[in-house]
Parts: structure tokens; sequence; C-alpha cells
């Protein structure tokens, strides 16, 4: 018989023992990610604005949580705050309708501007 490398010999798992890390693994990551969520608030947007980022977040979570990592989870909360308070300034800019925009789409010079020249 050979006699194996300590080195390269490797260690053997029992069954239950494997069992008990994989248990705790998923425990701790599903506590860890539970607490990351709690932790990640933003008081800084008013109630109506907040309960717009919630609904989108639970969307996100029922959609992508089993794939999102505790990481990801706060990042697409982050974004979603980011992207609410963009909203909030775009909707607090009063239009009516009959208001022109303020630019207009120009893929060509016009005709009337080259003959003034």
């Amino acid at each position: 018989m050979k006699e194996q490398d300590p080195e390269s010999a490797t260690p053997a798992v029992s069954t239950p023992r494997f069992g008990r890390r994989a248990a705790l693994t998923v425990v701790a990551g599903t506590l860890s990610s539970r607490l990351l969520d709690s932790q990640v608030r933003t008081p800084t947007l008013a109630n109506g604005d907040q309960a717009a980022v919630e609904a989108k977040y639970a969307n996100v979570i029922r959609k992508y949580g089993d794939r999102l990592s505790a990481a990801q989870r706060t990042r697409a909360r982050e974004t979603l705050v980011s992207h609410q308070r963009m909203l909030m300034r775009i909707r607090d800019f009063a239009l009516e309708n009959g208001d022109a925009p303020a630019t207009g789409l120009r893929l060509y010079p016009s005709d009337a501007a080259e003959r003034h020249d």
C-alpha cells in the first residue's frame, strides 16, 4: 500500500457534520440579510416617497430575493432611494399643458438658419 502525503489528504467530513454546517450557514445568511435590510432605512425621504421605495424594494425582493446577496440587496435599496430622490425633483417642477419644451430635438440644421448666415 502507498502512503498518502499528509498535505494532500482531504479531511473526512461526516454527513451530520456537513448538514449542521450547511444549516448554520443558511440561518446566518438569512438573519444577516434581514438585519441589513432593517438597518438600511432612509429617514430623509417623506413618508409617501419612503412608502414608494419600500413597495419597489419589496417587489425586487419578491422577484429576485433568493438570488441576491446581502450586498446586492443593500445596493438595490440605495439605488431605489437615489431614483426616488431624482423623481421628487422632477415632480416638484410645475408644468402646465401649454408650456413649451425647454429644448427641441434637431437632427439636421434647419434651412432657415443656414439662409440667414
